[in-house]
């Protein structure tokens, strides 16, 4: 009975000890915890002082420069300055792009004439590739040989027409190409 007593007696003061363990864990934490947030308190107020800082220096730069007019027009200068360059930009982009044009226009029509100067003078014999040139002189046309990452939407949206067309002109039952396939493209 006496070692049953001192068991239980000894379980109690175990017991005792792991709350008092416990409730001192859970002490250091919450003051491990409070002083975690009083630091960030203090750092985040720093970080509000150095705002408050740079925005009254903002606010007396504005004033100066509100206030001296050679600024103000210095500064409606470099905006007309900026327009004017966004003008002349888009009006280059319209320019090249119809220099494109008219590039591919004329060397489309020069292809075409060295293509019929150059053609035999019997019809050609029906073969895989022989549909899609007896298409292709239907009208202007143009060759383009397919590229490694080319797909016939990005071809049609190149060259400024439809993937259906490109596969009517081609033969084409599918939309797949190969790298180095030749297609006949209209103008």
């Amino acid at each position: 009975m006496n070692s049953k007593k001192s068991i239980l007696a000894a379980a109690a003061i175990l017991a005792t000890f792991a709350s008092s363990a416990q409730q001192v864990a859970t002490n250091n934490r919450e003051a491990f915890m409070r002083q975690q947030a009083y630091n960030e308190m203090q750092r985040v107020s720093g970080q509000v002082d150095v705002l408050q800082s740079n925005i009254a220096e903002l606010s007396q730069r504005i004033s100066r420069l509100e206030g001296d007019s050679s600024s103000r027009n210095e500064i409606e200068a470099l905006r007309a300055e900026v327009a004017a360059l966004k003008a002349s930009n888009a009006e280059l982009r319209n320019r090249i792009n119809s220099m494109h044009d008219e590039i591919v226009k004329e060397l489309s029509v020069k292809i075409a004439a060295l293509m019929k100067q150059n053609a035999p003078a019997s019809a050609p014999k029906a073969t895989k590739s022989a549909p899609a040139a007896a298409s292709a002189a239907e009208g202007p046309h143009r060759e383009y040989t397919v590229r490694p990452d080319d797909s016939l939407w990005l071809i049609a949206q190149a060259f400024k027409t439809t993937v259906p067309k490109i596969k009517e002109m081609n033969n084409l039952k599918d939309n797949n190409i190969r790298p180095g396939q030749k297609l006949i493209l209209p103008l």
